[in-house]
C-alpha cells in the first residue's frame, strides 16, 4: 500500500477508535474491576469496532468510487457483496469468541447458555452493516463535495490569474501599439527607413516575443535581470522613436536572484513619462531593495501639473513600487 494511503488509513482508524472509546467509556469504567467484563467490552466493542471501521473504509475509498467506472448497478452489487462478506467475517470471529459475541444473554451459574444461530446473528450483523454503509456513503459524499469545492476554488484562482495577465498584456500591447504608430511615421522618412526604422522594428519584435512567448511572463513571475534586459530595450526603442524626450535609467541595488511580476516596468515608465514635457530629457531612477523595487522620475515636474496636484481628487502618479520574490513560485 502506498505511504500516503497507509497514512490515510491509520488517521481514519485513530479517529474512529477514539469515537468508539468515548462511546463505551462508561461501560468500560463500570466493568473495570471484572476480568470477564473487561474481556466482554474489549472484544464486543473494540474488536468489532475495528471490523466495522474496515467495512467503512473499504466502502468509502474502494467500493463507492467504482460508480464512475462500473455504473450504478454493478457498484450496488459490489457494496452488497462487501456487506455480506463483512457479516460472514463477523460470524467467524464470533465462533472464536462465542461467549462474548454469540451468547444471547449472560447466563447465571447453573443455567444453560443460549447462542445465536447463524441466520439470527447474520440479521443483526446485516442491520449494523447497513447503518455503517449509510454513514460511509454520507462521508463519501462529503469528500466528493470537498474535492469539488477545492477544484472550483482552483479554477477561480486560475481564472483570476488569467484575467489579470490578460489585462496586463492588453495594457502593454496598447503601449507597444503607440510605439508601432511612431515606427510607421519613421518608415515614411526614407532617410531613417533603413537605419533607425529597421532597428526599431527588430526591438519591437523582440519585445513582442518576450510578451507573448516567454515562460516567465506566462507564469506571472520573471527573473528581474531578464525583465531589466527587456526594459532597457523598451527604453532604447522609446529614445529612437521620440528623440526629443531622451530617457536614461539609473539603477541601484542587485538584480540577480530576484523575481518580479513581468511587464509592469514598461507600464509604469509610460505613466511617468506622460507627466514630463516631450522636449526635456528624463532620468528614471530604479531602486532595488530587499523585498521590493521602486521606479521614479528625477525630472522636474511641469508647472501646470504642479498646479493640478493642488486640485482635490487629482490622480497623480509620481512613483511605482512592486514586490520582489525569492523564487518563480
Amino acid at each position: 500500500m502506498p505511504i500516503r494511503k497507509t497514512h490515510r488509513y491509520w488517521v481514519h482508524l485513530a479517529v474512529w477508535m477514539a469515537l468508539v472509546l468515548i462511546y463505551i467509556f462508561p461501560v468500560l469504567k463500570t466493568n473495570f474491576a471484572s476480568p470477564f467484563g473487561q474481556r466482554w467490552v474489549l472484544i464486543r466493542y473494540f474488536l468489532y469496532g475495528v471490523l466495522n471501521f474496515n467495512l467503512f473504509y473499504v466502502l468509502v475509498f474502494y467500493a463507492f468510487p467504482q460508480y464512475r467506472q462500473k455504473g450504478l448497478w454493478r457498484t450496488t452489487g459490489l457494496v452488497a457483496a462487501v456487506l455480506l462478506a463483512s457479516c460472514g467475517i463477523k460470524y467467524g470471529v464470533g465462533l472464536i469468541f462465542p461467549d462474548e459475541i454469540l451468547q444471547k444473554a449472560i447466563a447465571f451459574i447453573g443455567f444453560k447458555k443460549t447462542y445465536f444461530t447463524f441466520w439470527g446473528y447474520f440479521r443483526i450483523c446485516l442491520q449494523t452493516g447497513i447503518f455503517v454503509a449509510l454513514g460511509a456513503y454520507a462521508y463519501y459524499v462529503f469528500l466528493m463535495w470537498r474535492a469539488g469545492d477545492k477544484e472550483s476554488r482552483r479554477l477561480e484562482l486560475e481564472a483570476a490569474a488569467a484575467g489579470k495577465q490578460f489585462a496586463q498584456m492588453q495594457l502593454s500591447t496598447s503601449l507597444l501599439l503607440r510605439k508601432l504608430k511612431a515606427i510607421k511615421s519613421m518608415l515614411e522618412n526614407e532617410s531613417k527607413r533603413e537605419g533607425e526604422g529597421a532597428a526599431s522594428i527588430l526591438q519591437l519584435s523582440e519585445l513582442l516575443r518576450y510578451m507573448l512567448y516567454d515562460k516567465g511572463v506566462k507564469l506571472d513571475k520573471a527573473p528581474l535581470d531578464k525583465e531589466l534586459y527587456y526594459f532597457n530595450i523598451y527604453l532604447k526603442l522609446h529614445n529612437q522613436l521620440f528623440p526629443r524626450q531622451q530617457v536614461s535609467l539609473r539603477m541601484t541595488g542587485p538584480a540577480s536572484g530576484r523575481y518580479v511580476t513581468p511587464l509592469l516596468l514598461q507600464t509604469a515608465a509610460e505613466k511617468l513619462l506622460a507627466r514630463q514635457d516631450d522636449g526635456m530629457p528624463v532620468v528614471l531612477k530604479l531602486d532595488i531593495g530587499e523585498d521590493a523595487l521602486e521606479l521614479s522620475s528625477t525630472a522636474p515636474e511641469p508647472f501646470l501639473k504642479r498646479l493640478a496636484r493642488l486640485i482635490p481628487g487629482y490622480g497623480d502618479f509620481r512613483s511605482f513600487k512592486t514586490p520582489l520574490y525569492g523564487g518563480p513560485v
